[in-house]
């Protein structure tokens, strides 16, 4: 048997291997499942070399006598990519967008992407039992806390849009709308971090419907400010919409924020784009927001 045969998808979900990965700084369990799931794109290369590594980390465990080298440790990597499983919540073949979904939860905004023939290509979520639901629905480990240097090292540039469901903090900031340092702390600032560096074409934020007054409507001021005047995206007023005005049965109110880069020449007004990309996410038998259970 050839030494690439001799593992297998399960083998990296045994508890002993996993306990041993703890150890690590790096993230290398998310890669190789984000390397595996992106191996027809170009975003795999950003994945690749913690993959390879995963694989010798199994290799070592399993085969502690065996000489493992980069190039066998590869040769596994790429026999393994045919031996994944079916999911519950593939994308699409043809997809025409890529997206990447921070504080991901199980999955609701990745489902609706989807849905919108988009790919996921980078994810993170810090809670463990979410991350365990994320990776039986979609076949990916997420990455972990996103306000680690590390986690976000891993975010391949060239994405199209940034999906996140923040929680809602208050900022530090003395006036009625504060910039880009004032949210340093909070972990909004670490999305708008991201979106500063990758700079993305569109932005989509969801948070709970609270965020319009709190800290007397400081807090949503200030997000919009440094989305519109420090990082140079349009952003039309963000919309409070309801759940179960769109399929779903459930009373389920949050606020939605869309930005799209000015460059881009978007102009539409708000409600109109918000509504839309509800409503055709919830098609296809699994209505957005549906599958994620977040607190308020």
């Amino acid at each position: 048997m050839l030494l690439k045969e001799k593992i297998s998808i399960e083998h990296f979900e045994e508890k002993k291997f996993k306990i041993r990965l703890i150890e690590s700084e790096k993230d290398t369990a998310a890669a190789f499942t984000h390397y595996l799931y992106n191996h027809k794109n170009g975003v795999s290369q950003f994945y690749k070399s913690d993959a390879i590594e995963h694989v010798k980390n199994l290799f070592k465990y399993k085969f502690p006598e065996e000489e493992i080298s980069k190039i066998a440790a590869e040769e596994a990597l790429q026999y393994l990519i045919f031996q994944q499983d079916n999911i519950p919540f593939p994308a699409l073949k043809n997809t025409e967008f890529k997206f990447i979904d921070l504080f991901a939860g199980i999955g609701g905004f990745r489902l609706a992407f989807q849905n919108l023939k988009g790919k996921c290509v980078f994810t993170s979520e810090w809670d463990k039992y979410s991350k365990q639901t994320y990776q039986a629905n979609f076949g990916e480990v997420p990455f972990g806390d996103i306000t680690k240097k590390v986690t976000k090292d891993y975010i391949p540039d060239g994405f199209d849009v940034l999906c996140a469901g923040f929680p809602c903090q208050a900022f530090s900031i003395a006036g009625k709308r504060g910039g880009f340092e004032d949210t340093r702390g909070t972990l909004f600032f670490d999305v708008a971090e991201i979106i500063k560096k990758k700079k993305p074409k569109a932005i989509f934020l969801e948070n709970v419907k609270g965020l319009r007054s709190h800290e007397k409507e400081k807090t949503l001021a200030t997000i919009l400010n440094v989305l519109r005047e420090d990082l140079g995206y349009f952003v039309p007023e963000p919309q409070v919409m309801n759940a179960k005005e769109f399929g779903v049965p459930q009373n389920r109110e949050r606020i939605f924020i869309v930005g799209f880069r000015k460059d881009l020449g978007v102009t539409k007004k708000g409600r109109a784009i918000r509504s839309n990309l509800f409503s055709r996410s919830s098609q296809k038998g699994f209505p957005l927001l549906s599958l994620t259970q977040k607190a308020a």
